[in-house]
């Protein structure tokens, strides 16, 4: 897991595993309501997150190479103190 500034007042999360990673045909479905590769879950998880990280006005997003594990990016606007929001 690590942190950094991104560009254009934001902060980046990244958390990365060393497994498998994802089919390449699998890696923009998982972050659809109900997709799972398990025979347990619901696969709404992803779905979830991107919603709340959109909601906030940022992108959740995964990357991954063949055998290279998967890597999850959220990228989101940076909030001071005293910052007002209006919903």
């Amino acid at each position: 897991m690590r942190t950094r500034a991104g560009g254009e007042g934001r902060v980046e999360v990244c958390v990365a595993d060393s497994g498998e990673g994802v089919a390449a045909g699998d890696l923009e479905r998982i972050f659809e309501p109900f997709f799972t590769t398990k025979a347990h879950g619901l696969g709404v998880g992803l779905a979830i997150s991107r919603a709340i990280v959109e909601a906030h006005g940022g992108r959740l997003w995964a990357e991954c190479g063949a055998g290279e594990g998967t890597t999850f990016r959220c990228a989101v606007p940076v909030w001071e103190a005293g910052m007002g929001r209006e919903l």
